[in-house]
């Protein structure tokens, strides 16, 4: 059988992604997908050379192999190649992501890793940021319709939710976390990421995220052609 195996950040991807991406996947390529965390953490990226052992067993194998973090969360101290270039000396979120995907592959291939089968990903600019492809599913999980009204603003002023990251104060989490706190709830990541995402369906999550919906389809025909 076609496998794909995805490194993900934490348990909240792995939980969605294994409901709503996994069964997508199948639907197009038969494929059997796999999404695991990061082992070295508890939640959140690491340094990428703890990352590296990971991937280098497990393009071995005869699978595509792919990553999700988060471009947001990515600092200096994670040492990931052309850090620098992408996040230092790069305004540009689009650009810096790209050669950041590019410098996985390359620091693999530095260390003569096959990554033929390798297609890396990074989040523009979070996950939290695929939530708001659907501001009515909030009110699913809230019960709020203030909630949703100031979701939907916030999405109303970018034009596509990937888009949404002024600061390290309004990171598409944080604006989340801001706004459900100031209604008396409490975002939890792992269970209120997954049912918002699951409410709002992937159909709806690939129409508003260019760059996901590129991945995707990127892995399907990867899958398809393996």
């Amino acid at each position: 059988m076609k496998r794909l195996h995805c490194i993900v950040e934490g348990q909240t991807e792995v939980a969605v992604f294994t409901a709503i991406l996994s069964p997508y996947i199948y639907q197009k390529t038969g494929a059997y997908c796999l999404f695991t965390a990061i082992k070295h953490t508890g939640g959140g990226i690491v340094q990428f050379s703890k990352i590296f052992p990971e991937l280098r067993k497990h393009l071995q194998e005869k699978k595509i192999v792919t990553t999700f973090f988060d471009y947001y969360g990515i600092h200096k101290n994670h040492q990931f190649k052309n850090f620098q270039e992408a996040k230092i000396n790069q305004h540009n979120a689009q650009f810096g992501v790209d050669l950041l995907e590019k410098g996985m592959t390359q620091y693999l291939e530095d260390y003569n890793v096959n990554t033929r089968y390798f297609i890396p990903y990074i989040q523009l600019h979070e996950f939290e940021a695929i939530l708001f492809s659907s501001p009515e599913s909030f009110y699913d999980v809230y019960d709020n319709q203030e909630i949703v009204n100031y979701i939907q603003n916030i999405r109303n002023r970018y034009p596509n939710p990937e888009a949404i990251n002024d600061s390290p104060q309004t990171a598409p989490s944080k604006r989340i976390i801001k706004i459900v706190e100031k209604h008396n709830n409490t975002y939890e990541k792992v269970i209120d990421g997954q049912d918002i995402a699951e409410l709002a369906g992937i159909e709806v999550i690939l129409e508003n995220c260019p760059r996901f919906r590129q991945w995707v389809n990127q892995l399907i025909e990867a899958l398809n052609d393996l």
